[in-house]
C-alpha cells in the first residue's frame, strides 16, 4: 500500500483533533472507517503512528516524524488545488 494524500490528510486530522471520532467527523467519514484506514496505514508501515488511550490519540515518535513531513505536503496539495481552480475559472 502506498500512502496517498488522503491518508496524510487523515493522519494530520487525527493528530490535530487528538481523537479518531473528531477527526472522522472533520473528514466527513465514520469513526470505524477512519480506524480501519489508520490500521491499514500502520500495517503497511509496520509500526504504530498513534498511541490510543482513554484520553485520545497521541502521535508516537514515528508518528511525529511522519507528520512533520506530511503537513507541508498536505498544505502544498491544498494550495495546488486552489491555484488550479482559480486558473480554470479565468
Amino acid at each position: 500500500m502506498e500512502l496517498e494524500v488522503r491518508h496524510l490528510r487523515a493522519l494530520c486530522a487525527i493528530a490535530d483533533t487528538g481523537s479518531l471520532h473528531k477527526a472522522a467527523r472533520q473528514l466527513g467519514m465514520t469513526q470505524p472507517s477512519l480506524t480501519t484506514q489508520l490500521r491499514r496505514i500502520e500495517n503497511s508501515l509496520g509500526a504504530e503512528l498513534f498511541s490510543r488511550g482513554r484520553t485520545g490519540c497521541r502521535p508516537t515518535p514515528l508518528g511525529h516524524s511522519l507528520l512533520s513531513r506530511a503537513r507541508p505536503l498536505v498544505a502544498d496539495m491544498a494550495a495546488l488545488v486552489t491555484e488550479a481552480r482559480a486558473a480554470a475559472a479565468r
